[in-house]
């Protein structure tokens, strides 16, 4: 069962928590997350551990996701994507000696950023592709993982809003500047997934009933 992140929330309050066998699959473009607990799914939408900087400083005040025609050569492009790549690395070091189920989410769509931008800094260090083509292809990949932050719901209302600003002018660049094409830019969504318990028969023989002697 395919859910949209808009959907979520509202699909999930429509399971009483003693109904048991549901899991999801948290799928960003290529990147799935999963066997994720309903459990966790709820205490995500609540999650008062969740780090309102942590949009910024993925997407927001990092350059190199949404500005156009500055980074037209390797050398302009190199810093932003290894900067970017340190600090999801550093965020998620952080996250792994927490205690907090929902880290464990959030770091591994980090883990995804953080090899995105792995494979465009090696691509832009062999100097086979444009910029062009690097760039394109590594916003195409990081798209739905950003989007899946910036619709969390514990988000700061501002941040969410200049995100979602930002998000649609990266779109256009990608477009217009980065070779990108429109059904390459995958929404993320959950997959739902719900495995019945079986039940265990009772196999203790019945005892037989003699009947009675005339």
């Amino acid at each position: 069962m395919k859910i949209s992140l808009s959907e979520i929330w509202n699909f999930s309050d429509l399971i009483e928590s003693s109904e048991k066998g549901w899991s999801y699959n948290l799928v960003v473009g290529d990147f799935v997350v999963k066997d994720i607990s309903h459990e966790m799914l709820v205490e995500l939408k609540a999650d008062k551990s969740y780090d309102t900087e942590l949009l910024p400083g993925i997407f927001t005040f990092r350059e190199i996701l949404w500005q156009p025609d500055v980074f037209t050569e390797s050398v302009s492009s190199l810093p932003g994507l290894r900067i970017l790549k340190a600090h999801c690395e550093e965020t998620i070091e952080h996250y792994d000696q927490s205690s907090v189920k929902t880290f464990i989410l959030y770091s591994e769509l980090l883990r995804g950023l953080a090899l995105s931008c792995e494979k465009a800094i090696a691509s832009l260090e062999d100097g086979k592709s444009s910029v062009n083509k690097t760039l394109g292809v590594f916003r195409t990949e990081a798209f739905p993982i950003i989007k899946f932050f910036i619709y969390h719901p514990q988000n700061r209302l501002d941040y969410y809003r200049d995100a979602v600003n930002r998000l649609n002018y990266a779109v256009k660049v990608m477009l217009t500047q980065f070779n990108g094409k429109y059904t390459e830019l995958t929404d993320p969504f959950w997959e739902g997934i719900y495995r019945q318990e079986k039940k265990v028969e009772n196999t203790t023989p019945k005892p037989v009933k003699q009947e009675e002697k005339s």
